[in-house]
């Protein structure tokens, strides 16, 4: 079999490892903004970095959801049931957390009493889905510090299984993400 047969597609696996450097940034970025005490200049830079880059992972899911739909999947390497369904949910629960955390910061920055529009690398300004309301504000800002904590866990899942598969099984999974 080809080494491109075994392989995700050139585009899922450029977006594959755009999304999770961007995701990491993301993470790192959302708790330094809101556990590290700077000026209120820099505190607002951060929010508007950390909302354009979160718009951008939100466009790039589509884009990788639209490659995975029409790019085929490389055939299965052989595992066992149970490592098959776990990686299924794995996958499944990556995507909806994928989704999840753009649109709950998203919702969330609409609530904010402060207001603020919401303008992704200051090139046009995303409708607010909800009015300012510090109750739904109050309530989604747990959510998406949650969901982004899940996300995080899953992602540290994610390696660690890599690395088994990798180092201990021997399946050479990595080649199929890599370039």
């Amino acid at each position: 079999m080809s080494e491109d047969r075994v392989r995700w597609s050139g585009p899922l696996r450029l977006l594959h490892w755009l999304m999770a450097a961007l995701i990491v940034a993301l993470i790192g970025v959302g708790w330094t903004m809101t556990h590290i005490r700077s000026d209120l200049g820099t505190t607002f830079t951060l929010y508007q970095w950390h909302k354009s880059y979160g718009c951008l992972v939100a466009v790039l899911l589509v884009l990788r959801v639209a490659a995975r739909l029409v790019a085929p999947a490389p055939p299965p390497i052989e595992h066992s049931r149970l490592e098959r369904q776990a990686a299924r949910a794995a996958h499944l629960a990556f995507y909806a957390l994928m989704l999840a955390v753009p649109a709950s910061g998203w919702l969330m920055a609409a609530a904010s009493p402060l207001a603020l529009p919401t303008r992704p690398f200051e090139l046009f300004t995303l409708p607010a889905p909800v009015a300012p309301d510090e109750a739904l504000f109050g309530w989604l800002q747990p959510l998406h510090e949650v969901a982004a904590y899940g996300l995080l866990a899953l992602l540290a899942l994610h390696v660690l299984a890599t690395l088994k598969h990798q180092f201990v099984d021997r399946d050479h999974i990595l080649r199929r993400i890599t370039f």
